[in-house]
């Protein structure tokens, strides 16, 4: 179905119905990384990425092991902020 006949279905213009969509695509992407991101976090009982660098730095974790989740956690964050800032715009 497209979404001229969705917008005449529902009474809604094509770019309400399409802002609305994008919406709540981009509200369910941001619930899933702070999903992911809280995972990591509770895992290694810190609060935030610079939380985990430092306890890393001081070698209360091994950067061996934690590593893959470090690095998952940083592109999570940048995501997050990108995603937050998009939704800021509409």
């Amino acid at each position: 179905m497209e979404v001229r006949e969705i917008s005449r279905e529902l009474g809604v213009s094509e770019d309400e119905l399409v802002k609305r969509g994008v919406k709540a695509y981009l509200e369910t992407e941001l619930r899933k990384i702070r999903s992911e991101m809280l995972n990591i976090l509770v895992k290694y009982k810190v609060d935030s990425l610079k939380e985990l660098d430092d306890k890393v730095s001081k070698g209360e974790l091994s950067e061996s092991d934690t590593f893959d989740d470090f690095t998952r956690l940083d592109y999570l964050e940048s995501m997050k902020e990108k995603i937050e800032r998009l939704l800021g715009g509409l």
